[in-house]
């Protein structure tokens, strides 16, 4: 049975900003496609946390749902937030297993990612 993937971002008025995520999430689909991804965010952008969760189980059946918080870091929404809502969520789908995956926090790659970056700004000069 296939696994039900929130990719969580933030959240922002700003579309575009959003956009960065939906192209993540799509991605990630089809680089897995025996899974089913959907985007959510936190504030700001839709569907919500619990409206992405809603509309995967109204689509198709999931052994399990993970969650991936796409943070760098761990502040409030990855210590209280998502973790009271994913705790709610388990109340209102007892049956249902939530998973709540690690932030992307100081990973290698992200350190790989910055240093490309920064040697992109300076080559702009």
């Amino acid at each position: 049975m296939k696994d039900g993937i929130i990719i969580l971002g933030h959240g922002s008025r700003r579309e575009d900003a959003n956009d960065e995520i939906r192209d993540i999430t799509a991605k990630l689909q089809e680089k897995n496609p025996d899974n089913k991804y959907q985007v959510a965010f936190l504030e700001f952008g839709k569907p919500s946390l619990v409206d992405a969760i809603e509309g995967l189980l109204e689509e198709d059946k999931f052994e399990k749902i993970i969650i991936m918080p796409m943070f760098l870091t761990v502040g409030n929404h990855m210590h209280r937030d998502i973790p009271g809502k994913i705790l709610r969520l388990k109340t209102t789908y007892p049956d249902m297993k939530f998973a709540f995956a690690r932030h992307i926090g100081p990973d290698r790659r992200i350190v790989d990612i910055a240093e490309d970056r920064i040697n992109d700004a300076v080559e702009l000069l």
